[in-house]
């Protein structure tokens, strides 16, 4: 699993890129719905805000008044640094079980949405750092624009966060957002390309993948994304259908040969004639739940529901290609 931390400073265009990253297929986890979380009412994490703030930072329903705290820690060090002592502990066990549920379910890249990444962490703990930078000017101009802030508001929050040149160096890749929306679409959909390869490298490398199809008009949906997730893996990926199906398994060995439900029959047959070799999978509307692998979700597709052959009893696994026993 790639984990990926995606920052930017405010109006720079984040939570665009943030937007369509998910829609493209990377798990998303938001620092700002986690802050929310950790400071619902009741939490300890309010109780301690309010200890340390006074009862003034609440609304009149027993909720955060946000705007009131925010008063309170903006333009002051000491008191912003209290607020982080108190609410980043609960923030980051949050975010570390979503990572261990994450990694449960095979997701391949889960990307960290973390607007003060480089002011309240060590970016050091991600594999990739993405920054998304717009000059100040342009930063201006949408602040005013989009939420009607005044100049003095906008000067306070800029001058609140590192500027953009200190991060740009610490930062794997810089996503610049200075023209229209559909080029800011354009550099995130290079980026997320590279961050997809990167995150699919694994025990598939070099390897084949055999598609099995009953003939010609047997053509599951999923397939098209199985096959996109692999070929970033790096793993050679061939579709036969119908009667080449024998020779094709007993002539190239297959890492891993997946059939659609149809063709199980013949595959199985030409998997056994060829000695089984690789792993043999299939979909099914309904199988031994035993035996289910579930592979990890192809790029923003549904998570897909396989069989095993011969691995009733196993450990579920998150990929087609088991990862080899270094003690073997």
């Amino acid at each position: 699993m790639l984990n990926v931390a995606l920052t930017g400073n405010i109006g720079a265009g984040k939570s665009t890129v943030v937007s369509l990253l998910r829609q493209w297929g990377a798990t998303v986890i938001d620092a700002d719905e986690l802050v929310r979380e950790a400071e619902a009412p009741g939490s300890e994490v309010l109780v301690a805000v309010v200890r340390r703030f006074g009862a003034d930072v609440l609304a009149s329903d027993g909720s955060l008044d946000r705007a009131a705290l925010r008063s309170k820690v903006m333009g002051d060090d000491a008191a912003l640094a209290a607020l982080n002592a108190i609410v980043h502990p609960a923030v980051q066990r949050r975010r570390d079980d979503l990572l261990e549920e994450a990694a449960t379910r095979g997701d391949a890249l889960v990307v960290n949405d973390i607007p003060l990444l480089f002011e309240a962490l060590d970016p050091r703990r991600f594999d990739v750092v993405v920054l998304v930078e717009a000059s100040t000017a342009a930063r201006r101009m949408r602040l005013r624009q989009a939420r009607g802030l005044t100049d003095q508001e906008i000067t306070r929050l800029i001058a609140a966060q590192m500027p953009t040149e200190r991060k740009r160096d610490r930062s794997h890749f810089v996503i610049e957002n200075e023209g229209s929306l559909a080029e800011l679409e354009d550099q995130a959909q290079t980026v997320f390309q590279a961050l997809r390869r990167r995150a699919a490298a694994g025990p598939a490398a070099g390897a084949l993948l055999l598609l099995a199809t009953a003939d010609a008009q047997d053509r599951p949906p999923a397939f098209g994304a199985v096959a996109r997730r692999y070929a970033d893996a790096g793993a050679r990926v061939e579709q036969v259908a119908g009667r080449a199906l024998r020779r094709q398994v007993a002539t190239l060995h297959p890492a891993v040969l997946l059939a659609s439900e149809p063709a199980v029959p013949a595959a199985r047959q030409a998997w056994e004639d060829a000695g089984r070799p690789g792993a043999l999978l299939y979909l099914s509307e309904d199988p031994d739940p035993v035996s289910v692998r579930l592979d990890l979700r192809p790029w923003g597709g549904e998570r897909l529901a396989l069989a095993e052959e011969g691995a009733v009893g196993g450990r579920p696994r998150v990929d087609l290609f088991p990862t080899p026993n270094p003690l073997a």
